[in-house]
């Protein structure tokens, strides 16, 4: 009796033994993934990746948290087999100025990250709703060599969002002033990176009666990339959602590089107005290759070396970026309050819709008794190196959290001025563009801001490990029942 015991035992913690090491499933969230990045975000794998998957980061508003950008391009990231990063601010707003270093650069080492997984580096995009498309416009800007298009829903011109400001002070000002130029933006960026390449795409959403001023701040965010650019004065676009107006400006060969959308009477929350598939496809993100229209994709082309300072070998990153010495003030704004901008409820869709492997809020936070796949782990053949991968060990505790080995450690890559990352990079896992910091680990956890909810349930490989399980059992009676006869 004691020894059937024993095998019923054995075969239960063999069985989930497995279950703790299968790897996450595709068409799922991981939360809190081990990007070795100062912030924190999620990942999502679609059910079927591309040969090979684009990159969109998916930014959240002010207030909200990465799990509330979850449900925005998930379907057509399952249908088009791209990855979606979301990732949090870990406070009201991101940091949107325009700078190579901070909570841009995250950003960056997140999609570095990714690249590491297999992601395609020439196909890296960026969408976000208020603060999160004034963070696309800085990213799109000053980190051409990196995204090769945005959308912003809607976003001020880069370099208008003052440094340090996690409260969008400009939505409580008057919008822009005499001094607030395109061409002044243009050459701010300019200064932050020289760049002689193709700049990426751009497109631009915004209502009419938007209570923050974006209407207002719009013919500067034009102006803007016009200038970057090099592109042509506005005329008519085509396919425009009903009751909005639209706008394309082309560059030499033709090709459309900016679009603008404007809605009379619309006000500033846009993140149920049903424009998704409308970024989807003015990225390209709809087809196999390319982006914006155009087949063509080298955001490295014509690259030069910029005052971010490139990062050296293990990890250590250079000055982390020059910021803009002009950030600060734009407009006479002044402070908007406790929360900036909070789109309606700062919820997600339809309360977190949960992938076939990870099980994730929408609050981002996983449910007791969630798994998240392996703990947020990426795959074996990502590695450790450069982009921060973590190894293949970390299982995921109670509640989704990463487990504190899941990140590997020899030589974690330093964030700007040399802080080494608690759970970076492995080693030789250089930082890039100038400005990518080491990070912490993500090992510890959910985010909590916002609406989360839990919910229960495992990984999609709980299926045949319980057959598995069963069938074992079943064999272990069977002996069972003929040692007593």
């Amino acid at each position: 009796m004691n020894r059937n015991r024993g095998s019923i035992y054995a075969v239960l913690v063999s069985a989930l033994g497995l279950l703790a090491a299968t790897p996450a499933q595709a068409g799922s969230w991981q939360s809190s993934y081990a990007f070795g990045a100062t912030l924190k975000g999620d990942l999502y794998t679609p059910t079927k990746l591309g040969t090979p998957p684009a990159i969109l980061v998916a930014i959240h508003y002010c207030g909200g948290n990465s799990g509330a950008a979850h449900s925005w391009f998930q379907s057509a990231a399952d249908t088009n087999g791209f990855y979606i990063i979301a990732p949090d601010a870990g406070k009201n707003c991101f940091d949107s100025s325009a700078s190579r270093d901070g909570d841009k650069a995250a950003i960056v080492k997140m999609v570095d990250t990714v690249v590491a997984l297999g992601g395609d580096k020439t196909r890296v995009f960026a969408a976000g709703f208020s603060s999160g498309g004034c963070m696309t416009n800085t990213l799109i800007a000053v980190y051409p060599d990196v995204f090769v298009g945005g959308s912003a829903l809607p976003g001020y011109p880069a370099g208008a969002w003052p440094k340090n400001d996690t409260s969008c002070s400009l939505c409580g000002g008057s919008g822009p002033g005499g001094s607030d130029t395109g061409q002044k933006y243009a050459d701010l960026v300019k200064g932050v990176f020289s760049f002689s390449g193709t700049r990426p795409c751009s497109q631009q959403w915004v209502g009419g009666a938007d209570e923050y001023h974006f209407a207002d701040w719009l013919p500067v965010v034009v102006s803007q990339f016009q200038t970057l650019g090099n592109l042509g004065s506005g005329a008519a676009g085509t396919g425009a959602p009903s009751g909005w107006t639209r706008t394309v400006y082309k560059d030499t060969a033709g090709n459309v590089r900016l679009e603008t959308n404007t809605k009379s009477g619309q006000k500033h929350d846009l993140t149920g107005s049903g424009l998704a598939s409308n970024v989807i496809s003015f990225l390209g993100l709809d087809k196999p290759t390319g982006a914006c229209g155009s087949t063509s994709t080298s955001p490295g082309d014509g690259g030069a070396g910029a005052t971010g300072g490139a990062s050296g070998s293990g990890g250590s990153s250079g000055t982390g970026g020059v910021a803009s010495a002009k950030d600060g003030g734009v407009g006479g704004s002044k402070d908007s309050g406790s929360d900036g901008v909070v789109e309606n409820g700062g919820s997600t869709g339809s309360g977190g819709v949960v992938g076939s492997g990870g099980i994730v809020s929408s609050g981002g936070t996983s449910g007791k008794g969630g798994a998240t796949g392996t703990g947020g782990i990426s795959s074996s053949s990502a590695g450790s190196g450069a982009g921060g991968a973590s190894s293949s060990g970390g299982n995921s505790g109670s509640g989704g959290n990463s487990s504190s080995g899941g990140v590997s450690g020899s030589g974690g890559s330093s964030a700007k001025g040399g802080n080494s990352g608690s759970g970076g990079a492995g080693s030789g896992g250089s930082s890039s563009h100038g400005g990518s910091a080491g990070g912490s680990s993500t090992a510890g956890g959910a985010t909590s801001s916002g609406c989360s909810c839990s919910v229960g349930g495992t990984t999609g490989s709980g299926k045949g490990l319980s057959l598995f399980m069963l069938a074992a059992l079943g064999l272990v009676l069977r002996r069972r029942r003929k040692a007593r006869g």
